[in-house]
């Protein structure tokens, strides 16, 4: 005989949905999250956003300013 504790019951619809929701690094749109660009908004210059380091700390690479999320 199994051993089980009915308290967590048997069956399907017990746990955490899966693949529902957008989670960390999800979406498709630009500015939202990881991805995206970081925009200088002196000159234009759009630059691939890199995960972990903030547009604000960035600077442009043509002027020297620093750089805003799109």
């Amino acid at each position: 005989m199994i051993n089980w504790n009915p308290k967590f019951g048997r069956g399907r619809g017990q746990g955490a949905p899966s693949g529902q929701g957008r989670g960390r690094g999800g979406g498709n749109k630009p500015g939202s999250g990881p991805g995206g660009f970081c925009v200088c908004p002196k000159c234009g210059e759009r630059v691939t956003h890199t995960t972990g380091k903030p547009c604000y700390e960035m600077t442009c690479p043509k002027c020297g300013t620093k750089m805003v999320k799109e």
